[in-house]
């Protein structure tokens, strides 16, 4: 299924945004590094909940790898959005991992705010395997503030999604193999919205 038109200017799919041995060496980056049990932040704060998320995750910070994906990522932003402009990406990245049965369920992204006047708008998102049945990144307008018609983005490998935070998506259920995802955040400044 396609992006809608509706909001093509909400979601964006970029294929071949990397080349495949950066996407290895992510992957092995993060199992150097080593996997855990990823949490969720809700307003009763922060914790496991497998109901809702189950697969595993690594974090680190690495400001020449925001740099290197911004030189990439930054002609998808070229125009201001709600009045502000796209300025980097954020330092602080996410490796998933989604094996058989795991997946995570209808969220919304959190916003990443590192100033006063510099906070995220958007998800990054690259895929960075395609070995596997099932683990697609569907939308449905469930609590979105948007209306549109339910789709889903498979993965591929060196595929990247840029999408708007408040748009209702999930991570569906891996049937078989395993799907790793590298995310991070698009950052803007400007005038709050």
């Amino acid at each position: 299924m396609s992006i809608p038109a509706d909001i093509a200017h909400l979601v964006i799919e970029a294929p071949d945004f990397v080349a495949p041995g950066f996407c290895d060496r992510i992957i092995a980056r993060a199992t150097a590094i080593g996997f855990e049990p990823a949490t969720i932040t809700s307003e009763h704060g922060t914790g496991i909940a497998p109901e809702i998320r189950n697969n595993e995750r690594v974090i680190f910070d690495d400001p020449d790898l925001a740099r290197t994906l911004w030189l990439r990522a930054a002609s998808h932003f070229a125009q201001p959005f709600k009045g502000q402009r796209a300025v980097r990406l954020n330092e602080r990245f996410r490796v998933y991992r989604y094996g058989p049965g795991q997946f995570f369920d209808w969220h919304q992204d959190g916003v990443f705010e590192d100033s006063a006047v510099r906070r995220s708008q958007f998800t990054m998102m690259i895929y960075l395997n395609d070995a596997c049945e099932g683990g697609g990144t569907r939308f449905a307008d469930i609590f979105s503030p948007h209306i549109f018609k339910d789709f889903t983005i498979v993965p591929g490998v060196g595929k990247a999604l840029f999408f708007h935070h408040p748009l209702s998506h999930r991570g569906e259920e891996i049937v078989s193999g395993e799907k790793y995802v590298l995310r991070t955040d698009v950052m803007f400044e400007g005038l709050r919205t």
